[in-house]
């Protein structure tokens, strides 16, 4: 007996002792060694299919195994936008394995994060979100964002202002229904509530997402329209230093009337240095960039100087808990003119009294905290302190802070296939400007939201909701006459609800409804400053605007050879109440232009988009492109005679009147690079249908209009380039507006004539 039950007990010792048995590893991104946090470890055999775990905060697995696991059985590693890695298991003890993972080649498994402010594949957003990876960038010598964003599908660049499918005309510089983010931190002016372009560090960008419609439920006001998020590079495994230098000259105007600098010994160039360095100093993660540019433009008396230094560091306290901030410095001395004197000789000389010149400086500084709590739910603190000082010798000079601070709360809950995230978020303005006054005028924006997505097999349905509160307050000053303490306040909830279904692993239907909300800026409401012998007139009782877009699209994966890409086809439809539009006029008997609310409009469109690669015989090509058309239209045209009496005919006489203003209908644009080995050669094309109408009120000065009825063919402009990598660096040339065509994509302003550059590229 006694004989027996030890036999029993060593036979149970050692079933459990199989039982229990395990592997372990760390599972890490291969390029920049970041712990992969989330990642499944299972085995690939449908005998142990629901044998597996998750990596914790640190990128580390443990899994269990059985006696009755067979020598070289597979276990499989998986991460969103990632490709799959294979583990041979091995019964040998104390094996530990480092799974360095690569991204995923299949474009539409890429990562975002914009359109659910959590990790999601792009396949799987219910609504249009375009990822641009930073390859392009360099290949374009782009210098400056906005340059480089005119190549997406749908999203038109008018003289700094982003427009996405038609949903902003222009609106000088105030107000922006499209919300830029920088590492998804708002980054608006904060008086003006524009885009500010030259923050962002074009040298250390790893990705832009461009999400497209309405996107007030999770972002709130300025996202109307949609957002674009410019997320920078982190540490590699390896430290890395990469250093580019570029200089471009620019061209005589195909029109010789136009050359005004033609026997002055003036040549209008660019050069631009930068140089980005990464590393891991052990917890600590360390990224520094600096950027120099000095630019003499094309337009007369225009001249640009500026440098940037950032850095971005991040401390690991513990295995759960990371610090992090991001800075950034930027002084801009530039000079530059609103409208042209004429549409001839003086195309490119500013009109007498648009002029402004002066000396920019800003800075940011943005703490950060991310804690992973023992359910690996995140907790993330997002702030930033933002200071601006624009000086003007034109009476125009601002100063203004801001303070942004944000808690995020994302999990998950993998038994019932449903991730969330919720969070509160503050944005307090104060501003202090010549434009207004010389008076502080204050802003505060307090906010709460949530968002749900819970699978149900193939179906993926998103849920959202956001609270906003906003509130201007303090006095305006009107030629002199005080308008008394304002105390503008107001409250909304917007929502939004999206659908995905995938009929398979290389198709995915969407359908998305999303509310918008913009509450006015600073500058629209309270703006006053002569330009050129009229005025830009404030309106205090200026109201926000409110909208939605529906959409409906269909994402395919295609694959042909190696080489992977996409085709995205969607239908939309965007309302907007209250819009807010600058509008040109004899306001209460001033000559000028303010911004108002012109009523009730909609724009209804189609998009096609482009983004992957194909091979023809041995040789790559990379694509991205795609054709957008809009139909923007006031709701209450033929009762409006304001509105009928304020925008122009359109130059075709038989083309409908009611077409919003500032607005092209049809916009092609296609990016196109050629792999033959070490050599790479690329060309770019962007059309757009003339635009329709602009304010009447504009269009009678300075042969604004007459320029419009003699040009009224659609613009275009065509770019080549070409480069060659010898490994540690790289040259290469680019030729811009190939064709030197003429065109004016904001009435009053001509864009540059053909240019030539070159540039070099290093990494240490």
């Amino acid at each position: 007996m006694k004989y027996t039950l030890t036999m029993l007990s060593c036979f149970l010792f050692g079933l459990i002792t199989a039982q229990q048995s395990t592997i372990s590893g760390v599972v890490t991104d291969k390029s920049t060694g970041e712990p992969l946090i989330g990642a499944t470890v299972s085995f690939a055999t449908e005998a142990f299919q629901n044998t597996g775990t998750v990596t914790d905060v640190n990128g580390s697995f443990v899994l269990k195994y059985g006696s009755e696991v067979a020598q070289g059985t597979r276990i499989q590693v998986e991460y969103l936008g990632y490709d799959d890695y294979l583990i041979i298991f091995s019964s040998e003890e104390a094996v530990y394995h480092k799974v360095k993972m690569t991204e995923s080649s299949t474009l539409i498994q890429t990562t975002t994060i914009t359109g659910s402010r959590y990790e999601k594949s792009l396949a799987k957003s219910p609504v249009s979100l375009s990822v641009i990876k930073p390859e392009l960038i360099e290949q374009s010598n782009s210098t400056i964002m906005n340059e480089f964003l005119d190549k997406v599908p749908g999203l038109t660049m008018i003289d700094g202002q982003a427009n996405i499918r038609g949903g902003s005309g222009y609106s000088y510089g105030a107000g922006s229904r499209a919300l830029l983010l920088i590492d998804d931190v708002p980054a608006l002016q904060a008086d003006a509530g524009r885009p500010l372009w030259d923050d962002i560090p074009i040298e250390n960008v790893s990705q832009i997402e461009v999400l497209k419609g309405a996107s007030s439920a999770l972002y709130g006001s300025a996202a109307l329209n949609g957002i674009i998020n410019i997320r920078t590079g982190y540490a590699t495994s390896e430290p890395q230093t990469k250093v580019f230098a570029t200089y471009t000259h620019y061209l005589a105007p195909s029109d010789p009337v136009k050359h005004w600098w033609k026997d002055t010994g003036y040549t209008p160039f660019k050069f631009t240095t930068a140089i980005t360095h990464k590393q891991k100093f052990g917890k600590l993660d360390v990224v520094g960039t600096g950027f120099y540019e000095t630019f003499d433009q094309v337009r007369r008396d225009n001249y640009k100087n500026r440098y940037r230094l950032s850095a971005n560091l991040k401390y690991r306290l513990s295995d759960r808990l990371t610090l992090a901030m991001n800075t950034m410095y930027n002084y801009k001395d530039s000079a530059s003119f609103l409208l042209w004197d004429n549409a001839r000789d003086g195309a490119y000389i500013g009109w007498e009294g648009t002029e402004s010149a002066g000396v920019t400086k800003r800075y940011y500084i943005d703490p950060q905290l991310t804690y992973y709590d023992n359910g690996n739910n995140k907790h993330k603190i997002l702030s930033r302190y933002y200071k601006l000082s624009n000086g003007s010798i034109t009476n125009q000079a601002t100063r203004s802070d801001n303070l942004y601070l944000e808690y995020q709360y994302t999990g998950a809950v993998k038994e019932l296939d449903l991730e969330y995230t919720a969070g509160v978020s503050g944005y307090w303005v104060r501003s202090n400007s010549e434009l207004y006054g010389s008076v502080d005028l204050n802003n505060a924006n307090l906010a709460a939201f949530a968002q749900v997505d819970k699978s149900f097999g193939p179906l993926t349905v998103t849920l959202g909701s956001r609270y906003e509160h906003n509130q201007q307050s303090n006095p305006m000053i009107f030629l002199g006459d005080s308008l008394g303490d304002l105390d503008l306040k107001e409250g909304r909830l917007v929502n939004r609800l999206g659908l995905n279904y995938e009929l398979n692993d290389q198709t995915y239907l969407r359908t998305s409804w999303g509310q918008g909300y913009r509450y006015p800026s600073i500058a629209e409401r309270f703006i006053f400053t002569d330009l050129g012998g009229f005025f830009i007139l404030p309106n205090p009782d200026l109201e926000s605007e409110s909208g939605w877009t529906a959409e409906v699209g269909i994402k395919r994966s295609i694959t042909i050879g190696e080489h992977t890409g996409y085709v995205d086809l969607s239908l939309f439809r965007s309302e907007y109440e209250n819009m807010m539009e600058f509008t040109f006029g004899n306001i209460e008997g001033i000559p000028g232009f303010q911004s108002q609310n012109v009523g009730n409009t909609q724009i209804n469109g189609l998009e096609l988009e482009i983004v992957g690669g194909l091979k023809i015989g041995p040789v790559p090509i990379k694509l991205l492109g795609g054709y957008t058309y809009i139909d923007p239209s006031y709701k209450d045209f033929e009762s409006n005679e304001t509105i009928q009496a304020g925008i122009t005919e359109p130059l075709n006489p038989g083309d409908d009147p009611n077409v919003l203003k500032y607005r092209s209908k049809h916009n092609m644009k296609m990016d196109a690079t050629i792999y033959l080995k070490k050599l790479s050669l690329g060309i770019a094309y962007n059309r757009s249908s003339q635009i329709a109408t602009i304010d009447r009120f504009l269009s009678l000065h300075n042969e604004i209009q007459q320029y419009r009825e003699a040009n009224p063919d659609p613009f275009y402009r065509l770019d080549t380039r070409v480069a060659y990598d010898f490994g540690k660096f790289k040259i290469g040339a680019n030729v811009n507006n190939l064709t030197n065509h003429e065109y004016s994509k904001r009435p009053g302003v001509l864009e540059i004539p053909r240019n030539i550059s070159v540039r070099l590229d290093y990494d240490f």
